[in-house]
């Protein structure tokens, strides 16, 4: 393992600690309400999303593949490697994809 895969896989652990600590006891109801922690948790699901899809492309490059151009791809791209898991983590890209496009919306 790389030692920039190394330092992903880490920032991923600290990252999913992070999050389930500040989700812990939100319901949909607070989630909507609170401003602040719907944007503490978009923010730290976008990050992990991106960490996810930054160690695929680690994965593909040390077996030598080309990376594709969505997110979506690049972790699909991963299935001859993890299996299911990349079917199961692949549509985590459509939510960053739906925050993404909020947020522009209200810009």
């Amino acid at each position: 393992m790389t030692n920039r895969a190394e330092k992903l896989f880490s920032f991923l652990d600290e990252t999913l600690a992070y999050f389930s600590s500040k989700a812990t006891g939100i319901d949909r109801e607070r989630y909507f309400a609170d401003r602040d922690i719907r944007s503490i948790l978009d923010k730290t699901i976008n990050d992990i999303i991106l960490c996810i899809v930054d160690i695929a492309e680690e994965m593909l490059k040390s077996h030598k593949r080309a990376i594709p151009e969505t997110y979506k791809d690049t972790i699909l791209a991963c299935y001859e490697f993890i299996g299911d898991t990349a079917l199961k983590v692949a549509p985590l890209t459509k939510h960053r994809n739906e925050t993404i496009h909020q947020y522009l919306k209200i810009k």
